[in-house]
């Protein structure tokens, strides 16, 4: 969504467009470059602002999918996963990382085979067409280590204050009992920081993905030089390939069901002027082909494996170890209660925002 004034009601002091037009904080201005031809929509505009915000929603949906979901956390958790394996099965930290990891290369290639290939769901289907590999270039080169860190990333965004954003509330409530579960076992495993720098095998862990997922980036680290710093890398690990991923992905059916909430493409190009009827945006949004397709994707990609895993459990070999046990305990009795506070505060809302919910999401990102 672009916000932008008209050159005109760039001319008049804001406090005067409030009382003349009450809504003109909410607009949309659906081409960059300002024109006779690109008009600037707001709620007075009927049906246009309708259309208006259905070309919002083809945007989001092409973004989101492309970018949130499958770049920021399908691709980055491969890259994760394949950077622990290299760690010994002894060493006290992997089989915590590996587990991060579990079905993802699977559901990545097939991610390869039919939805960014050559004749796949996003050529035929979206408005990427066949740009979907220089999206997801460019939206690589703008990845940051803080943009994956959920506080780093609200503060950044300046979304520390919105009221009613349970993505935030709930997802920072997970983030903090990882972080004091990573803590836990790291504190148990390291005696001071030292210990941290001269682990060979977490370190060239860190520069695999400095190298091969953060792209050499000055502000991503390269190395851990402290246990604080190596527990919250090992958080973002963890958050990415659950929560995160939780986040983007158990609720596309739910949103994208109804295609003009998340149209995949558009066959006309967007309005020039503000006398849009019915006709117009149904001309606009996708045939029926393509809405089945659409919703095809968005139901395989909701659905929940037989064999689901839920964040925290870890096979008896793993549980009991000295370093994870009494980490492990807090830890689930934590997000046991975080469960709890979104299934009460549900109970009390028309339509729930239950994504985050820590029993119905897994260690790593399986589908």
């Amino acid at each position: 969504m672009i916000k932008r004034y008209t050159e005109d009601q760039q001319k008049i002091p804001m406090e005067t467009l409030e009382k003349v037009y009450p809504d003109i904080k909410e607009n949309i201005q659906l081409i960059q470059k300002p024109g006779e031809d690109n008009p600037v929509f707001t709620p007075q505009d009927n049906k246009a602002w309708l259309l208006a915000k259905i070309w919002v929603r083809n945007s989001d949906f092409n973004y989101h999918e492309l970018v949130s979901h499958l770049l920021r956390t399908h691709l980055m958790a491969e890259i994760f996963f394949i950077a622990s394996y290299d760690m010994a099965d002894q060493h006290p930290l992997s089989r915590i990382l590996r587990a991060t990891g579990r079905y993802t290369l699977p559901i990545n290639i097939t991610a390869r085979n039919t939805l960014i290939n050559k004749g796949g769901f996003f050529e035929e289907y979206t408005a990427i067409g066949n740009e979907q590999w220089e999206v997801l270039k460019k939206a690589t080169e703008k990845i940051t280590y803080e943009s994956l860190c959920l506080p780093d990333n609200v503060k950044q965004r300046g979304i520390d204050k919105l009221k009613n954003f349970h993505y935030r509330d709930d997802g920072m409530d997970i983030w903090d009992a990882i972080y004091k579960f990573v803590r836990g076992v790291v504190n148990r495993c390291y005696k001071d920081d030292e210990d941290i720098q001269k682990d060979p095998e977490l370190q060239e862990m860190v520069m695999f993905i400095y190298n091969y997922g953060f792209l050499q980036k000055s502000d991503c680290p390269s190395s851990l030089k402290t246990r604080e710093e190596a527990i919250k890398y090992i958080t973002m690990i963890m958050f990415t390939c659950s929560a995160q991923h939780a986040a983007v992905n158990h609720g596309q059916y739910d949103i994208y069901a109804w295609m003009p909430n998340g149209p995949t493409t558009m066959r006309k190009p967007p309005p020039k002027n503000k006398e849009v009827t019915e006709k117009d945006i149904m001309d606009t949004l996708p045939d029926i082909t393509t809405t089945l397709e659409a919703m095809k994707v968005a139901s395989f990609l909701s659905q929940v494996p037989n064999d689901f895993v839920p964040l925290g459990e870890y096979p008896e070999e793993v549980a009991y170890e000295s370093h994870m046990r009494d980490p492990l305990m807090e830890f689930k009795s934590t997000l046991m209660g975080i469960g709890e506070k979104i299934r009460k505060r549900s109970a009390c809302q028309e339509f729930p925002y239950e994504y985050l919910d820590p029993a119905g999401m897994e260690n790593s990102i399986t589908i």
